[in-house]
């Protein structure tokens, strides 16, 4: 059922019939007019994890927009349907909530964002660029992790993980990117 697999940065899978309304001309005013085509389901993933640690909002905002361009760079072109978004990072620290397990004082990295900015600007930055572009999040998910060891040792997920992921549609005459021509430019 592998339409499109590890290729132009996305994965398509055999889709179905669909019957979209289209313009009966492509070239002047015209009526729409149901037609009939192909549609493969489309899946698109990338992380962006470093810059939504620094600069969480346009860190996630070009973690989105880089997944966005790999999709409609898919074969000849494809529909973007909704997006996924992901965030694992440190111990929250909420002010005024900290939770036992959490070590109030133990330091953060100087260079990036702290848990929570990260987890509340990058929400904001990845739906902001999304939505812009007509592509909703619709579900995602966010895990924290920190602990101390026994023996004193610290784990945490300081350096941040986001994930953004998103589906879409392709019909299947654009599948296949083709070759170069002589002339293309």
């Amino acid at each position: 059922n592998s339409i499109i697999a590890f290729h132009d940065n996305s994965s398509a899978i055999r889709g179905f019939d669909v019957c979209p309304l289209r313009p009966g001309s492509a070239t002047a005013p015209s009526a729409y007019a149901a037609s009939t085509e192909t549609s493969h389901l489309l899946l698109t993933a990338e992380t962006h994890n470093f810059p939504s640690g620094v600069a969480p909002f346009p860190g996630a905002e070009t973690g989105t927009g880089g997944r966005l361009r790999d999709t409609h760079a898919t074969g000849r072109g494809s529909l973007v349907g909704a997006g996924i978004s992901a965030y694992m990072v440190g111990n929250l620290r909420i002010p005024g909530f900290v939770q036992p397990w959490e070590d109030a004082d133990a330091p953060l990295p100087p260079n990036l964002a702290s848990p929570l900015d990260i987890l509340i600007q990058a929400s904001n930055g990845a739906s902001d660029y999304g939505n812009k572009f007509g592509e909703p999040v619709v579900a995602g998910f966010a895990r924290t992790f920190g602990l101390e060891l026994p023996n004193g040792e610290r784990r945490e997920w300081l350096k941040p993980i986001m994930f953004s992921a998103g589906l879409g549609q392709i019909p299947a005459v654009q599948a296949d990117k083709g070759k170069p021509e002589a002339g293309m430019w």
